[in-house]
């Protein structure tokens, strides 16, 4: 059997550097399976799909998630979070399950889900500036689940996640953004913690009418000595909670935490 060999790469930066990325977004009402972007495959194709681009399947670390690298993740030349001229239709409301590469690695930490409206159309639209991103899902330290981290949860998952959009939202297009963050090392530098955001360009559908609150903004709402991210993982236990960072959670009601 012949592989390609932009498979063979993939899996050997994969197996040596035990991270990943979102592959597919499925939306559960429809059964569709949405395509999303692959560093090692889709350069040498030169295409685009509804993922804002990314270099590899590392993390936003050393600090950098205090920059605009954060908002949707380190670009190859290093022009981080150029829109893209696609977006995926998803009715407000649905289950959607992303689907991680194979996540084997031991990154203690949550799994957070966040929402951008984009002023029109997402194409003319970075999110990098203003109290723009609202958090919709997050899952974080829960002493009653085996294994208690939600990152270390997701290979027991098949690598996959599930989350609700708001079902009342107003319909237009919007940044869907997904990530991990890593939290083995910041116990010695709160600048250590490793990101693993993407952001695909989706168009909401329907005949909602609530609008997003104010959020926070990305860049800015992650600071490297933030207690939810400069802390000693293994502390944390059912005495002693862990905080996701980045605010509360948004339900169709309002902020919640």
């Amino acid at each position: 059997m012949h592989i390609p060999s932009w498979v063979l790469t993939a899996v050997l930066v994969s197996q040596a550097a035990g991270h990943g990325y979102v592959q597919q977004i499925l939306v559960h009402s429809t059964g569709q399976y949405i395509e999303t972007w692959n560093p090692y495959k889709d350069p040498q194709k030169n295409i685009e799909k509804i993922t804002r681009k990314f270099k590899d399947n590392g993390p936003v670390t050393d600090g950098l998630f205090e920059t605009d690298a954060i908002t949707c993740n380190i670009a190859k030349d290093g022009n981080h979070n150029v829109p893209v001229n696609k977006t995926a239709a998803i009715p407000a409301g649905a289950k959607i399950t992303f689907l991680w590469t194979d996540w084997q690695s031991d990154h203690p930490g949550p799994i957070m889900t966040w929402l951008a409206k984009c002023p029109g159309q997402c194409k003319d639209f970075k999110g990098n500036t203003g109290n723009v991103w609202v958090k919709i899902h997050q899952a974080g330290y829960d002493a009653n689940l085996n294994p208690p981290w939600a990152s270390k949860r997701l290979p027991t998952q098949n690598s996959t996640w599930p989350v609700t959009l708001p079902s009342t939202i107003e319909p237009g297009e919007y940044i869907l953004r997904h990530e991990i963050l890593g939290l083995q090392r910041t116990n010695t530098n709160g600048k250590l913690a490793q990101f693993y955001p993407a952001c695909h360009q989706i168009t909401i559908t329907g005949n909602g009418k609530t609008k997003l609150p104010t959020g926070v903004a990305l860049p800015g709402a992650f600071k490297y000595n933030d207690p939810g991210i400069f802390l000693e993982y293994r502390d944390i236990s059912a005495t002693n909670p862990y905080t996701p960072p980045g605010g509360p959670v948004w339900g169709d009601n309002g902020w919640h935490a």
